[in-house]
């Protein structure tokens, strides 16, 4: 899997304060509703056993192995002000408005 980072996500990623192990999860599931749909989510955490870990512009991305089935082989990472960030594939977009959750406290 392949991530490219667009110019505006990473000035944005690159103001995050990362501690040594920590990277950005994307977690990608398949919704099955009146459409199908692919729910993900972009959270600060440390990497997991069944994690791709997938290094991007210095940004360590960490997609476990079942969002990895549900995601195309290259995806987009953008982002607005003001609206978040973008996921999207040379083919379809996957959502706008994502936040990026911070690491939970321990």
């Amino acid at each position: 899997m392949e991530i490219e980072i667009r110019k505006a996500a990473l000035e944005e990623l690159n103001k995050v304060q990362f501690s040594e192990n920590e990277g950005i999860r994307i977690l990608a599931e398949f919704v099955g509703t009146c459409s199908i749909a692919t729910d993900i989510q972009l959270q600060i955490e440390e990497k997991q056993d069944d994690d791709e870990v997938i290094t991007e512009s210095g940004i360590n991305f960490f997609v476990p192995k079942k969002s990895v089935e549900s995601l195309p082989d290259k995806i987009f990472l953008d982002f607005k002000p003001g609206f978040g960030y973008k996921i999207s594939s040379a083919e379809e977009t996957f959502g706008y408005n994502f936040k990026l959750k911070p690491r939970e406290e321990k």
